[in-house]
């Protein structure tokens, strides 16, 4: 009873401390603080072509994986885009890298601006609210501008507005949380499609569509707010957090986490696996708890920045080119032949937070 009790008050506490550091760290963000600098992502110089015009976008209500998505767009001398850039911005260089390499932010050259606000252009699934953030920037301010006349359009304007359409890429995610609640509720009639939940986990929510939490994003949602035009991310926070509140059952970790289901199926490749002493255990037990103290203190002082490169999540994330997430993927997946699920177990930050629910 008494190691239930110090268990409890030790999770409150953290907990606590969690709620203060969102705090801080917002007020970090916004330079309020005595050691605060600016955060913002450093992005190359925009060039503008002789003869051309350049205006900035910025729409506040518009916000991304972390906050707004300020734009600078080129006009060429005969009044069509020349290109749309990044302003630097609180975004993770990870997600701006990704977006520009898939050559999102050509989408509108060529066009007017009247024509650009009628352009429909599709997100990208891994960067979903990043690149929706974008496109409604884009458009509101240029509306903006039509409407106190600073653009004047011949032709009536027509908005393609894409809301929360049921498409077969928001189909397939759907369907993954749904096997894997199944899963939760029905633990022994699921044993023997175990196999199917890791791999659909791993392809269709790693690879495919990049949908998965983190620390990143568990900060990014309470400091910048919810972004409910890509609602899957919060869904699954929801659903992280409160399955085990109600069950005491670990629910994300074990059922959808598509990198713990990859380190899953690699430990099934080996089935002599190292057991580790009790005293080592004891030692490795503390390692989430002390890994996330130490992110938050390498925010704090500046250090690091960019939260991604601190857990292997983003190494789904293949056209980013992401190295560092890239290395701790392959390192831990490789330690999973010996040890089941090590980064689970003792280094994950982002499943120690939502293991203090329970």
């Amino acid at each position: 009873m008494m190691k239930k009790t110090q268990e409890r008050i030790w999770s409150i506490a953290t907990l606590a401390i969690l709620c203060v550091t969102i705090v801080l760290w917002a007020a970090h963000l916004q330079d309020r603080l005595p050691w605060s600098s600016s955060q913002e992502v450093e992005l190359q110089e925009i060039y503008i072509p002789e003869g051309a015009t350049a205006f900035e976008a910025r729409s506040p209500q518009r916000i991304g994986w972390a906050g707004e998505t300020p734009l600078k767009v080129v006009v060429s001398e005969d009044g069509t885009i020349f290109s749309v850039n990044f302003l630097p911005s609180h975004e993770s260089p990870a997600w701006i890298r990704l977006i520009e390499n898939a050559g999102f932010m050509d989408s509108w050259n060529g066009l007017t601006l009247c024509e650009a606000v009628g352009h429909h252009v599709d997100a990208i699934t891994s960067a979903t609210m990043t690149t929706v953030a974008v496109v409604n920037t884009l458009r509101d301010d240029i509306l903006r501008r039509i409407e106190i006349g600073e653009i004047i359009c011949d032709d009536p304007i027509v908005i393609a507005e894409k809301g929360l359409a049921f498409d077969l890429e928001l189909l397939a995610v759907l369907a993954v949380l749904a096997f894997a609640l199944i899963s939760f509720f029905f633990p022994k009639k699921m044993k023997p499609a175990r196999l199917y939940l890791l791999a659909v986990s791993v392809i269709v929510l790693g690879f495919w569509q990049g949908q998965y939490l983190s620390v990143s994003g568990f900060f990014n949602l309470f400091v910048f707010g919810i972004n409910w035009v890509a609602w899957i991310i919060p869904l699954m926070f929801l659903l992280a957090f409160a399955l085990p509140l109600i069950t005491k059952k670990p629910f994300y970790c074990t059922y959808v986490c598509p990198y713990g289901a990859a380190q899953e199926l690699v430990g099934k490749l080996n089935k002599k696996h190292v057991q580790i002493p009790q005293k080592v255990y004891r030692i490795l037990v503390n390692l989430r708890p002390a890994y996330l103290l130490v992110i938050i203190l390498l925010l704090f002082t500046g250090i690091i920045l960019d939260f991604v490169n601190f857990e292997p999540f983003s190494g789904f994330m293949l056209d980013a080119y992401l190295w560092i997430p890239m290395v701790i993927a392959g390192v831990f997946l490789l330690v999973s032949l010996f040890v089941p699920k090590f980064w689970c177990k003792y280094c994950c930050p982002t499943g120690y937070i939502f293991d203090l629910t329970r």
